[in-house]
C-alpha cells in the first residue's frame, strides 16, 4: 500500500467515526430529552437510565453509518482534489482508481459486518429498550398517561384524560371508570380539573379531582349523583423497579432466525388457510353457513399475507441499510473528486441532504412494501437501484476518465 493509499484510508477511517459521533448524537437528541425527563421528574434511577441510552445506539448507528459513510468519503477525497494530490497522481502516470482501492475494500468489509449487526445486535437492543420501557411503566403509572385515550392497565380503574399539563402536573376533562364492582355497573366519577402527584413514599400515584361529581347504579336499581369539590384517588404503584420483560417481539426486534422463522411459519399458515378454502369452495354448496366460513377464511388469509409483507418488508430493510454502507461510499468518494471541495461543512450538506432524500425513498418504500403495493424487495431497494446510475457514472468519469453515458449514447464530447 502506497502512502497515499495509507492516508486515504487514515483520513477516511477518522473522518467516518467522526461523523458517526456526530450523527449519533444528533439522531439521539430526541431520546436525549425522554431520558431527562424520566430521570429529573419521573424519579427513574440512574441506572435504568444509563441502559436505555446504551441500548438506544445500535439503531441510531445502523441509520447514521451509511450517512457516514458518505461523508467521509466526500471531505476525503474532496480534499485529495482540492489538494491537487489526485491531479499530481495522474500526472506521474498512475491511474486515480488506485487511490481508491483501500477504501472500497473497507466499504466491502462494512457490508456484511452491517449485515449482522442489523440482524442481531439492533433487534436484541430494540427489544431490550421496550422491555425496560414496560417495567418502568409498571413502576411509574404516570407514565402511561396519555391524552384522550381511555387507559385500563391501572388496577381497579379505567380512566380518561383529555389533556395534561407536564410542567405544572395538572390534569382536565378526567373521566375515571371504578371497576371490580362485582355485577353492578362500574361507578365513574367525571371532574374538569385536577392534579398528579405521588405519595411522599413513592408507593401511590395520588388523582386529585376538583369540582367533580360521581355517577354509580345502586343495588337497589336507583340512581346517585353525588357533587364533590375534591375528590382524591389512589393508584398503587411499585415502589421497586421490578425486571419482568416480555416474551414477544414485534418484527423490528426479530433477530434473523426469529424472523425467517416467522416468515417460513405464516406462509406454511397461508397454504394451509387456501387448502381449506379451496376444499371449501369446491364442494359446490351454496348454503349460507359455507359463504361465512369461505369470508372468514379469506379475512384470515387476507391478514396472514400482511403480516408475512411486513416481515419480509423488515427483512429487506436490513439488508437495504447494511449494504447503502458500500453503495454510499461508491458515491461520496467520486462525489469529492467532483467537488474538489474536502471541507467538514461541505461533506456534512451533502450527506444531509442526500439522505434525506434516500431516507424519504426508504420510508416510502417501505409504506408501499406492507400496503402491497409492491414487492418488498422492490420498495426496500429502491433507494440503492437508483443510486447505481449516478455511482457508476461519477466512478467511470473520475476514476476511470471515460462516460459509461457517453458510451452508450455514442457521444464522444
Amino acid at each position: 500500500m502506497s502512502l497515499l493509499q495509507r492516508e486515504a484510508v487514515k483520513e477516511y477511517v477518522l473522518y467516518f467515526i467522526f461523523a458517526t459521533v456526530v450523527l449519533a448524537f444528533i439522531l439521539l437528541m430526541d431520546r436525549l430529552f425522554l431520558l431527562a425527563d424520566l430521570l429529573v421528574r419521573k424519579g427513574v434511577p440512574m441506572s435504568a437510565v444509563t441502559e436505555i441510552s446504551f441500548f438506544s445506539l445500535p439503531f441510531v448507528i445502523s441509520v447514521s453509518a451509511p450517512l457516514a459513510g458518505l461523508i467521509a468519503g466526500v471531505i476525503t477525497f474532496g480534499r485529495m482534489a482540492q489538494d491537487n494530490e489526485v491531479a499530481v497522481v495522474r500526472a506521474a502516470g498512475i491511474p486515480a482508481w488506485r487511490l481508491f482501492i483501500p477504501v472500497m475494500v473497507l466499504g466491502i468489509i462494512m457490508a456484511p459486518v452491517m449485515v449482522v449487526f442489523n440482524g442481531y445486535v439492533v433487534p436484541e437492543a430494540q427489544h431490550r429498550v421496550r422491555n425496560l420501557l414496560t417495567d418502568i411503566a409498571r413502576k411509574k403509572p404516570a407514565l402511561r398517561i396519555q391524552e384522550r385515550i381511555f387507559m385500563d392497565d391501572f388496577p381497579g380503574y379505567m380512566v380518561y384524560i383529555g389533556s395534561i399539563n407536564q410542567r405544572h402536573s395538572t390534569i382536565s376533562n378526567t373521566v375515571i371508570f371504578e371497576r371490580g364492582r362485582g355485577k353492578n355497573p362500574p361507578a365513574f366519577v367525571t371532574a374538569p380539573r385536577g392534579e398528579l402527584k405521588y405519595t411522599v413514599d413513592d408507593r401511590y400515584l395520588v388523582l386529585t379531582l376538583y369540582d367533580g361529581e360521581i355517577h354509580e347504579l345502586l343495588e337497589t336499581g336507583n340512581y346517585r349523583r353525588l357533587a364533590f369539590r375534591e375528590q382524591i384517588i389512589n393508584i398503587p404503584s411499585e415502589d421497586v423497579l421490578v425486571r419482568q420483560g416480555r416474551d414477544y417481539r414485534t418484527d423490528d426486534e426479530m433477530r434473523f432466525n426469529h424472523l425467517l422463522k416467522q416468515i417460513r411459519d405464516v406462509n406454511n399458515d397461508v397454504r394451509e388457510l387456501n387448502q381449506q378454502l379451496a376444499d371449501l369452495t369446491g364442494a359446490g354448496s351454496d348454503n349460507e353457513i359455507v359463504e361465512v366460513r369461505a369470508d372468514e377464511l379469506k379475512t384470515r388469509i387476507r391478514y396472514r399475507r400482511s403480516e408475512a409483507l411486513r416481515s419480509l418488508t423488515e427483512l429487506h430493510k436490513r439488508f437495504s441499510l447494511a449494504f447503502s454502507c458500500f453503495f454510499f461510499l461508491l458515491f461520496g468518494a467520486p462525489l469529492g473528486l467532483v467537488l474538489r471541495r474536502g471541507g467538514i461543512g461541505t461533506g456534512f450538506i451533502i450527506g444531509l441532504i442526500f439522505f434525506a432524500l434516500y431516507y424519504v425513498l426508504l420510508l416510502a418504500g417501505e409504506n408501499m412494501a406492507e400496503n402491497g403495493t409492491v414487492s418488498p424487495f422492490f420498495g426496500m431497494w429502491l433507494p440503492n437501484i437508483l443510486l447505481v446510475l449516478p455511482v457508476l457514472e461519477l466512478s467511470s468519469r473520475t476514476l476511470f476518465e471515460f462516460s459509461i453515458v457517453r458510451l452508450f449514447t455514442g457521444r464522444t464530447k
